[in-house]
């Protein structure tokens, strides 16, 4: 309908997948490249998940047309629950009549098969879609095709596609071995402000066959705000604006008509709001492996390396609003580090911060075990080898899961110089809610990286999990170099725990606690007036970040104050002032009083 009014040729924004449309993002391009690296290396297991919508489908199509004729693909769209109909599955697709009916007998025809393509020089690849929605049982059936190999190599490679419930289920304590055997794992993430733009206008540069900047910088800002950078969003969004526009005969589509047509599609209220840190992911890359990875692509060819499961966490992006931006960093592209460029306001060169926070190192060697001998207040440093995880999972089995709650309560209180609390909470909701009685704030990240904790810099509360595979709440009171200090794992005080430890143990979800100090809005905005700018320019003042008097205006000179101090802690830098910027603001400023993960004069 509205085609020819924009001079299009066909819609741009069609929910079918069509290769002339592909769009492939960074976070895209840097899976194609561990997927090109895992299949090419003869990795047993790979996973990647996504939310839908995400481009996992898009992903895959992608890696299939860069696959060549010698390998042999099965693909399951929609893999049976059950384990004996997956391995007919599995046979079928790979162009097989199944030869038995019992489960023995079929998987004796599948490994024959595999090692006639092994003798063939090729390899064999299952692509397992919608892994999500496959049980525990059939998940570990799947584990043992990976058991068919030669002397030497794998006779089949497996990569797991599926929405973010598959890593829950990976996860989980009685999936560990599948999870010991994926070399590499990688979670999609939504389009970045900057990538949300370019998306729209590839598309209706294909489908008109010449550039058309039908929607202004506003328009393509209020698309990624609403959708949170999701491609399927995004385009049954700007399909409908487009429509919305040319029924008033606009020729460019302004933020008022992405708003018009956002109000009339279904449950559009879901999509904003979308929260960041859904979209950070687990690496199951180190730094230095990925910096091989990209300059092997470059140069047209990978280079070995070696996998360590779960390595230093990586920077998220920060959710000061749920809609923020979630840029993508090492691993993931351009997290909370990423300078986002704004046709609006120029952008102020990242400055120096008075900073506390030492940055990690970019890969972090294993931490040995806990000893016997040292259960009770220290963990020694010295890097080794070792059951990780072992004996700190011992310990909080020990440790009776009210006094873990109470302890870990009454730390973060006495952190804030806060009256102890008398009883027990019962759960860690009643924990929170505690902590909500006593004035503080709780900012829950549900899969938490450390180097976000670092950045933001507060005490938080998290749950590890114990040999028997119960959990422990605990209170992270500080990280000094690679060790973490809990509280409420033991009756002795603080325990000191190498942070390899800590990761094998965490469930991921931390629990930031904060005192907001100033009565701002949830959110303070650009173009926003009144006492609450007047007091964030005083504070971007007192840390260099803005000249002249304090105007009460959210001006051009307040955004590029708010960017580079965002820059600085590796926050999304989309000049937005929530809770993870105030709470930034709140460690660098003198005048609060904040207890910190890293101290100012430690090495941290």
């Amino acid at each position: 309908m509205y085609t020819a009014f924009y001079g299009l040729r066909e819609k741009p924004f069609k929910l079918t997948p069509d290769p002339r449309f592909l769009f492939l993002a960074e976070s895209h391009r840097e899976a194609l490249a561990h997927l090109l690296y895992g299949i090419d290396q003869g990795e047993g297991f790979i996973a990647v998940t996504g939310e839908v919508g995400t481009g996992k489908t898009t992903l895959c199509r992608t890696l299939l047309e860069r696959l060549g004729s010698d390998t042999a693909v099965a693909f399951l769209f929609n893999p049976s629950r059950s384990a004996s109909e997956l391995l007919q599955s599995i046979v079928a697709e790979f162009g097989l009549e199944a030869e038995g009916t019992t489960r023995r007998e079929i998987s004796e025809q599948l490994n024959g098969f595999l090692l006639d393509v092994k003798q063939q020089g090729r390899r064999a690849l299952l692509i397992v879609d919608e892994a999500q929605n496959l049980s525990a049982g059939t998940l570990e059936q799947i584990r043992l095709l990976s058991n068919l190999e030669t002397a030497s190599s794998k006779l089949i490679q497996i990569l797991l596609l599926g929405q973010p419930e598959l890593d829950t289920k990976i996860n989980s304590p009685g999936l560990r071995q599948l999870r010991q055997r994926i070399s590499v794992r990688w979670t999609l993430t939504p389009l970045s402000r900057a990538e949300t733009g370019e998306y729209v206008e590839h598309r209706l540069r294909v489908a008109a066959d010449a550039t058309r900047k039908l929607f202004s910088e506003g328009a393509l800002r209020e698309i990624h705000r609403r959708t949170g950078g999701i491609p399927r969003l995004v385009n049954v969004l700007c399909d409908r604006a487009l429509l919305a526009g040319y029924g008033e005969q606009a020729q460019r589509i302004e933020v008022r008509l992405v708003k018009k047509a956002a109000a009339e599609l279904p449950d559009a209220g879901r999509w904003a709001r979308v929260d960041a840190s859904r979209w950070s992911m687990r690496p199951g890359l180190g730094l230095a492996l990925r910096a091989v990875l990209t300059a092997a692509l470059v140069a047209g060819s990978v280079l070995a390396g070696f996998y360590i499961d779960e390595l230093r966490e990586q920077l998220r992006p920060d959710p000061d609003v749920a809609s923020a931006p979630p840029a993508i960093r090492s691993p993931a592209p351009a997290q909370d580090g990423q300078r986002v460029e704004s046709a609006r306001w120029p952008r102020t060169p990242a400055l120096e911060l008075p900073s506390p926070l030492p940055l990690p190192s970019a890969v972090a060697e294993e931490a040995p075990p806990l000893r016997a001998d040292e259960r009770s207040d220290s963990v020694s440093s010295t890097h080794g080898s070792g059951a990780t995880g072992l004996f700190l999972g011992e310990i909080l089995d020990q440790q009776d899961p009210d006094r873990a709650r109470i302890q870990a309560l009454n730390t973060v209180l006495g952190s804030y110089e806060l009256r102890a609390s008398d009883a027990a909470p019962e759960s860690l909701a009643a924990t929170l809610a505690d902590l909500a009685a006593h004035g503080l704030t709780v900012l829950t990240i549900e899969d938490a990286y450390l180097d976000t904790l670092r950045s933001l810099n507060h005490p938080a509360l998290v749950k590890l999990r114990t040999a028997s595979g119960g959990d422990r709440v605990l209170a992270l009171l500080r990280l000094e170099g690679d060790l973490a200090t809990f509280y409420g794992a033991t009756e002795r005080g603080g325990l000191r725990v190498p942070l390899a430890e800590m990761e094998h143990q965490w469930d991921g979800r931390a629990y930031v606690v904060w005192r907001d100090f100033e009565p701002t809005p949830s959110v303070l905005e650009p173009n926003a007036s009144g006492e609450s700018v007047v007091w964030l320019q005083g504070a971007l003042a007192e840390l260099g970040l803005y000249a002249g008097r304090p105007s009460g205006r959210f001006d051009e000179p307040t955004l590029n104050g708010v960017i580079a101090l965002q820059s600085g802690r590796r926050l999304t830098p989309d000049g937005r002032v929530g809770p993870r910027t105030k709470m930034v603001l709140y460690d660098l400023l003198e005048s609060y009083s904040v207890p910190r993960l890293v101290s100012r004069e430690g090495s941290g």
